[in-house]
């Protein structure tokens, strides 16, 4: 018998936190332990249960609220055999399995939480041979290991799971969306409960069921469902379980209720009000119902009537839903995860705006047009660490880098040789078109300097606007991490919207998202995008890369500011993307000049920083920036280039973290 051909029953044992309907499995780099792939990873058995929370773990219990202590503490072993003394990776994580009825469908699995150490778990057959014994009897804890002494990556990472197999729909209640008819109601402070109902079952009541059993205004509840509410201010970010008489809406806040469903077309709600007095019973006033038929887009805004106890109507809500979907066929793997992972303390980074900078506002400075990909590999070799670029989808949905949402396209009048502009939507052209037509900044329609409009466009490809984002992946060193902004349109609060008519959101982002985890290879990425609801689904749809919310702040003089709560403040910036699980925020850098305090509550929400703006056109503005411990620096003038330094990789693991066996960490760090 050879060495290669040693076979190990290896324990798999480990001590974890779970609910009910809740199992721990291990995933790693063989076939035995399913190659990556949580469809095909190995379920552990309880081995025992005790009520309450584990050895202290920080970071589990930060995120918990205060009144959810549901979870029991478990221990989780299976033994699985091992084939040769090569090293196996490995990571534990915690899901719901539902199994599949039928041999040609895979099990539906959702990921609640998995380890996201930066280096996997290892099991050395060579350690494990100098004292089998002593390995077996070993309880890992859940999301705590070292190697050598040393903390994996230098802190324990544990991360919510992604949309794998199931729909999460968010239903958010914000500014003053309650509108009660009689005088009395409308200056009272509300309770709101968000009750799951599932509709499958609705032609299955007869009259008595329903009314005796569920009450005169209460469709049946979906007992597999649960809806966690949250707040975006100090009060509530995490998702927390709900009160009997549910949670206190104030006017000017932002709630949301969060539910995953592997159905969500035949998931609806119910919402229960209860007026709110201090010292007094919460008193149960009406209630309204958003159901299945309502949800068909990826978002929308419904006005529902809220209905009293007598069954008439007593006033009416706004209610705005976002429905976020798996990316059908993505196939996701455990093996790696930088969503949460950040070398705090390493140097700023510099990150190249439209790669060498802005050439349509700063023409005099601009070497080569923004957004190509000669701009962005020159960014690339004068060293700056990343660079950032806009991705929007052409007519023929192909994800095209551009800024602007539109074009201006040169056109011949009737009766006369001269030519003129005539303002155009991207979305509406092909990418054929967008490369081929003389197309022009949507700027110039305004500009009486037309001198250029009869000249031709002949510059080499690599300087020409709209590559596709595929080609960008495949021409630009890949040692370049890229910023990847995802652009949507939104309303502005003077009621102007950036385009109409735009795409679904799921659609839009699937598409944008399979050429990324195709073509990223090992290259760093971050997302970003101005639009909240953008971030949760780049965030939810994939498990790999780290995603920011770019952010006006407080400044409205720069720019107007949009309809969209979310992004008109730092706090609430620092709110959505703690709330969302975002690696952190990307703010305009007039907002933080004016108030450089803002800089340290980032960094007190564990948050990444990045800063984009005019104001970083300055050297002693980048430096005052570095200095505060700003993480990223965005900025676009190619005269600042002699600024950049080649530095180290972002998410490049120590040399002294390189496992080579087995061992844990009794101790955590947040």
């Amino acid at each position: 018998m050879t060495m290669m051909s040693v076979t190990f029953e290896v324990m798999f044992r480990v001590e974890a936190e779970v609910e009910s309907g809740e199992v721990v499995c291990v995933v790693g780099d063989c076939d035995r332990l399913g190659n990556w792939d949580p469809h095909h990873a190995v379920v552990l058995s309880r081995e025992s249960s005790s009520p309450g929370q584990c050895r202290k773990n920080n970071q589990q219990m930060e995120n918990r609220c205060d009144k959810e202590d549901r979870k029991t503490c478990d221990v989780w072993r299976k033994k699985v055999k091992l084939c040769g003394m090569k090293n196996y990776n490995y990571r534990y994580f915690v899901c719901q399995i539902i199994e599949s009825d039928s041999e040609s469908t895979e099990r539906t699995v959702k990921v609640i939480r998995w380890e996201t150490n930066i280096l996997p778990r290892v099991f050395s057959p060579a350690d494990y041979m100098k004292d089998p014994g002593k390995y077996d009897a070993e309880i890992m804890k859940f999301g705590e290991y070292e190697i050598h002494g040393i903390s994996i990556g230098g802190k324990n990472h544990v991360t919510k799971g992604w949309l794998t197999d199931q729909s999460e729909i968010h239903i958010r209640i914000h500014g003053n969306p309650i509108r009660m008819w009689k005088p009395k109601y409308r200056k009272q402070t509300y309770r709101i409960k968000c009750t799951p109902l599932d509709q499958r079952y609705k032609d299955h009541l007869d009259e008595d069921e329903e009314e005796d059993e569920w009450g005169t205004h209460v469709s049946p509840p979906s007992t597999f469902t649960k809806v966690l509410v949250s707040t975006l201010d100090e009060r509530q970010i995490n998702h927390c379980v709900q009160s009997e008489s549910g949670t206190i809406f104030e006017t000017g806040s932002y709630m949301i209720f969060t539910a995953e469903t592997t159905e969500p077309e035949s998931l609806g709600f119910q919402f229960d009000f209860y007026v709110n007095q201090e010292g007094v019973t919460p008193k149960h006033i009406g209630y309204c119902y958003l159901l299945p038929v309502d949800l068909k887009k990826s978002n929308d805004t419904k006005t529902v009537p809220i209905t009293g106890l007598n069954h008439k109507p007593i006033g009416q809500i706004d209610l705005d839903y976002l429905t976020v979907k798996p990316v059908p066929g993505l196939d996701l793997k455990m093996d790696v995860s930088y969503q949460n992972y950040w070398k705090f303390e390493r140097k700023s980074l510099d990150v190249g705006h439209r790669g060498m900078g802005s050439s349509y506002k700063h023409k005099k400075l601009a070497a080569v047009r923004e957004n190509t990909v000669q701009s962005l590999q020159d960014a690339a070799n004068h060293g700056a660490d990343y660079v950032e670029f806009d991705v929007q989808l052409s007519r023929d949905m192909i994800p095209v880098i551009y800024h602007d949402f539109h074009v201006a396209i040169t056109y011949r009048k009737k009766k006369r040789e001269e030519l003129e502009f005539y303002q155009a939507s991207v979305k509406d052209l092909k990418l054929s078109e967008l490369q081929s037509m003389k197309l022009a900044h949507a700027s110039r329609i305004s500009d009486n300097d037309r001198d250029d409009i009869h000249e031709d466009d002949i510059d080499p490809t690599d300087l020409q606007p709209f590559p596709a984002l595929e080609r960008v992946f495949e021409a630009v060193n890949p040692a370049t991490g890229f910023n990847v902004e995802i652009k949507y349109p939104q309303e502005k609060v003077n009621g102007e919207f950036e385009e109409i008519n735009f795409y679904d959101r799921n659609k839009y982002v699937d598409i944008i998202l399979r050429v990324v985890m195709r073509t990223a290879g090992h290259r760093r990425v971050v997302f970003s995008s101005f639009d909240p609801d953008i971030c949760i689904l780049v965030q939810r749809k994939q498990n790999k890369y780290p995603t920011l919310l770019l952010t006006n702040g407080e400044d409205v003089e720069k720019y107007v500011p949009y309809m969209d709560l979310r992004t008109r403040s730092i706090d609430m910036a620092i709110y959505f993307a703690t709330f969302s699980n975002l690696l952190g925020i990307d703010v305009l850098t007039s907002t933080l000049f004016r108030n450089m305090n803002k800089i340290e509550k980032v960094k007190e929400a564990k948050l990444v920083l990045f800063c984009w703006g005019e104001d970083n056109n300055d050297s002693n503005a980048i430096n005052t920036l570095k200095q505060k411990g700003v993480d990223g620096i965005i900025y676009d003038r190619t005269l600042m280039s002699n600024h950049w330094q080649v530095k180290s990789e972002i998410f490049e693991a120590p040399a002294t973290y390189r496992p080579n066996g087995l061992s844990r960490s009794d101790s955590s760090s947040s």
